[in-house]
């Protein structure tokens, strides 16, 4: 991952000193290293995580998409509200689900020993009866 890291910093050093960002090359590299790195680093690190979760997470389990079913309630466990706050979803009406804007993804597990149970790895984002429709409606 170092490696990584410093290819990075000096390829975004260059193309900031192309730019004329900076008075010299020196300068954007001094940028990028004390101000930017912890991002770079993050960055590297959060596609690391997404590459071990598709190439070894998702080949070695079972998989499926959720969505988000019109007429059904909100599943805080599994879903997001598109528009608020998962806590604003009160049982009844306004806890319906309209419909879904991202799928999200589970994967089902199964340990020695242990029951079949399923893990939500990415939530289903809907949107609520109560976000479209008007109050009184």
């Amino acid at each position: 991952m170092v490696k990584k890291v410093e290819e990075l910093v000096e390829e975004l050093a260059g193309i900031l000193n192309q730019t004329g960002s900076f008075p010299s090359l020196q300068e954007s590299f001094k940028f990028v290293r004390d101000l930017v790195l912890e991002g770079i680093k993050s960055m590297i690190e959060t596609a690391q995580r997404l590459e071990t979760a598709f190439m070894v997470d998702v080949a070695s389990s079972d998989m499926s998409l959720l969505y988000g079913y019109p007429d059904t309630m909100f599943d805080k466990a599994k879903m997001t509200n598109e528009f608020g706050s998962d806590s604003a979803c009160k049982p009844g009406k306004e806890g319906r689900i309209v419909g879904t804007t991202e799928i999200g993804v589970e994967k089902g597990i199964c340990g020695q020993g242990e029951i079949r149970r399923a893990e939500v790895l990415l939530k289903v984002r809907v949107v609520l009866e109560k976000d479209v429709v008007e109050d009184g409606k």
